[in-house]
C-alpha cells in the first residue's frame, strides 16, 4: 500500500484509540503509584521500552506533556502514566479489523501490567476497562460518588473540513449524541451525575458528563466535540479528538464503531451531511437517550420543533454515506461490509429488537446481566458492571488455550462475544483474529508510519533520541513522519532486514522522501 493514497475510503483514514485504565489495590490508595508498577511491569516483561518523548508537536500540551513519563510498546503504542491511570494509546491503524486486534492487545498488556504490578507491590492489583468508578462516600453504601475515565477516538481528516466549526458541530453533534445506541458502553452513574436520588443503569456513562456542545478541555466542562488542535501530522490534517468513544469489549461493537465513524468522517469531508438534522437541545438529548434503557423511545426535539427519535437520525447519516458511495463509484472491502452492517443494525434498532444484541453491544449486554443477577442494592449493581470491565485471565482467550484463558471470574465472555461477531459479521475472517492479534501484541500495523517507528525501535534502538507521533529523532538524522502513510511496510519492509547499517536503512528512506529525512 503507497503512501500517496487515492482519495476517499475508509481505509485512508487512519486512527486509534486513547483507552484510560484504572489500576487499584486494597489498601493502596496512590493510583500513581499502582500505574507506574504496571509500566514497570510491562518494560521488565519486555513489551516496551522507555523513549524520551519529542514535545515539538505537543501544541498547547508541552507543560502537561512534560511531566509524563512515556513508554513505547513493542506494536506502536504509548504507554504512560497520566494523571494517576495507566493509559494506552493504540498505534496508527486504518481498519475495522485492526481496530479490534489492537485494542485487545491492548487489553491484554493492561492486564500484564496488571499481573506485575501484584507481583511486584506483593498485593492483588486489578485493572478495568470503563469508564466510570462508583465509590462511597460514607463507607455504608449510602451515597455514591463517580469519577468518570476517558475513551478518546482519534481519526485524521482534513484541515479545511474543519475550518469552520460551526459546520462540524452542525454534521457531527446529532451522530455523536445517536450512535451510542451501538457504541454505548453501559454503566451504573450516581444520583448527582443523573440529577437525581440514587443511582441509574445508561446507555452511556459518558454522555452523563458533558455540559456542552464544545469544549477544548477534556476532563471539566466537556463538551461533546473536542476542539484540541494537534493534527499529529502535517497542518493540512485536523484530528479529529473524540473525547466520548467508549470503554467497550465486545469485537462486534469495537469493530462496528470504527467502520462507522470512518465513513461518517468520508462522508462529512466530502459534504454529503452539511444537512443533518439539528437538535434543539444536543446535551440534554445525549443524557436523555442514554437514560432511556427501558422504553426505549430515544425521542429528540429538533430544531425547526419537530420530535424525531435517535435511530431516525442515524438513518440520515447512513443515508449520507450510501449517497458518497454512489457518487464515488466504487467502494473497498471494510466499506462494503461497514455499510450493510450499519444498515442492519439501524433497521433492529427501528424495530427496537435490542435483546439480539446480548454479546454484541456491551451496554445491551451489561443491562441482561443485571436482569439476569438481580441485584439487591445500587452497589450490587455496580459490582456486576465493574466485573464485565474486569481485565483477568479471559483477556489471553485470543491467544491461549481456551481452559487456560476460563480461569477469570470476568463477567464478560470472550467466547460469546466473538461467536455474536461471527454471526453477525459473517463477511469478516474471524478465525484469523487470534493470529492477529498475536501479530499485534509485537508488530505495529503494516499499513501506517508506525510500522517504520516501531522497526526502527527494535532495530537500531540505541540510535534513537526521541519519538512522538509524527516525528522520529535519531543519532543520525531526524524523520519528519507528518504523513499517516509514510515509510509503510510495504516502502520499506525490503529495507530493514535485520544487521542492515542504519545509514543504508536512512538512505532508502530518503531515496522515498528526501524532504523527510534530515541529516
Amino acid at each position: 500500500m503507497s503512501a500517496r493514497k487515492k482519495e476517499g475510503g475508509t481505509e485512508n483514514k487512519i486512527r486509534g484509540i486513547e483507552q484510560e485504565y484504572p489500576v487499584s489495590a486494597k489498601a493502596i490508595s496512590n493510583p500513581s503509584l499502582l500505574a507506574n508498577a504496571a509500566i514497570q511491569g510491562l518494560k521488565r516483561r519486555g513489551f516496551s521500552r522507555d523513549v524520551m518523548w519529542d514535545l515539538i508537536t505537543e501544541v498547547s500540551q508541552e507543560a502537561h506533556e512534560s511531566r509524563i513519563t512515556s513508554s513505547y510498546g513493542d506494536n506502536g503504542c504509548r504507554i504512560y502514566n497520566d494523571m494517576g491511570h495507566l493509559e494506552i494509546a493504540t498505534p496508527s491503524y486504518n481498519n475495522p479489523f485492526d481496530a479490534v486486534a489492537y485494542d485487545k492487545a491492548s487489553e491484554i498488556y493492561a492486564f500484564v501490567g496488571s499481573r506485575e504490578a501484584s507481583l511486584a507491590l506483593k498485593k492483588k492489583v486489578v485493572v478495568h476497562k470503563n469508564n466510570v468508578a462508583n465509590r462511597s462516600s460514607d463507607g455504608k453504601g449510602k451515597k455514591v460518588k463517580t469519577k468518570t475515565y476517558s475513551t478518546h477516538g482519534n481519526i485524521i481528516t482534513k484541515r479545511e473540513a474543519c475550518k469552520d466549526w460551526s459546520r462540524v458541530e452542525k454534521a457531527l453533534i446529532p451522530w455523536v449524541v445517536t450512535r451510542i445506541l451501538f457504541t454505548g458502553s453501559g454503566d451504573v452513574v450516581s444520583g448527582d451525575t443523573i440529577g437525581k436520588e440514587g443511582v441509574k443503569f445508561v446507555i452511556s456513562p459518558r454522555a452523563m458528563f458533558v455540559v456542552q456542545k464544545s469544549s477544548l478541555a477534556t476532563t471539566s466542562g466537556r463538551g461533546i466535540l473536542n476542539t484540541r488542535d494537534q493534527p499529529h501530522a502535517a497542518r493540512q490534517y485536523w484530528r479529529l479528538h473524540d473525547i466520548h468513544y467508549e470503554a467497550l469489549r465486545s469485537e462486534y461493537a469495537i469493530f462496528l464503531r470504527d467502520v462507522a465513524q470512518a465513513m461518517v468522517i468520508c462522508a462529512f469531508e466530502l459534504g454529503f451531511l452539511d444537512d443533518a438534522p439539528e437538535i434543539d437541545d444536543p446535551v440534554r438529548a445525549f443524557k436523555k437517550i442514554s437514560a432511556d434503557t427501558q422504553e426505549c423511545e430515544w425521542k429528540i426535539k429538533l430544531k425547526n420543533e419537530e420530535m424525531t427519535d435517535a435511530v431516525s437520525i442515524l438513518r440520515f447519516y447512513l443515508e449520507g454515506i450510501e449517497k458518497m458511495y454512489e457518487e464515488m463509484g466504487e467502494e473497498g472491502k471494510w466499506d462494503e461490509i461497514g455499510k450493510r452492517s450499519l444498515e442492519e443494525v439501524i433497521e433492529k434498532l427501528e424495530a427496537r429488537r435490542v435483546e439480539e444484541y446480548v454479546d454484541g453491544i456491551d451496554w445491551v449486554t451489561k443491562l441482561a446481566l443485571l436482569v439476569n443477577y438481580e441485584p439487591k442494592s445500587a452497589f450490587e449493581g455496580i459490582s456486576i458492571c465493574n466485573q464485565y470491565a474486569l481485565l483477568d485471565e479471559s483477556v489471553l482467550y485470543y491467544i491461549v488455550d481456551e481452559e487456560e484463558s476460563t480461569k477469570g471470574s470476568c463477567l464478560f465472555n470472550p467466547k460469546e462475544s466473538l461467536a455474536f461477531a461471527k454471526k453477525e459479521l459473517p463477511q469478516v475472517d474471524w478465525s484469523s483474529l487470534s493470529d492477529r492479534v498475536k501479530y499485534a501484541l509485537d508488530n505495529a500495523p503494516e499499513h501506517t508510519r508506525d510500522f517504520f517507528k516501531v522497526e526502527m525501535l527494535k532495530g537500531y534502538g540505541s540510535h534513537v533520541r526521541s519519538v512522538s507521533w509524527s516525528t522520529m529523532v535519531l543519532n543520525e538524522a531526524k524523520i519528519i513522519l507528518d504523513e499517516p502513510f509514510i515509510l509503510n511496510k510495504e516502502e520499506m519492509g525490503a529495507e530493514m532486514k535485520e544487521g542492515r547499517e542504519i545509514a543504508e536503512v536512512l538512505s532508502a528512506a530518503k531515496r522515498l522522501y528526501p524532504e523527510k529525512i534530515i541529516s
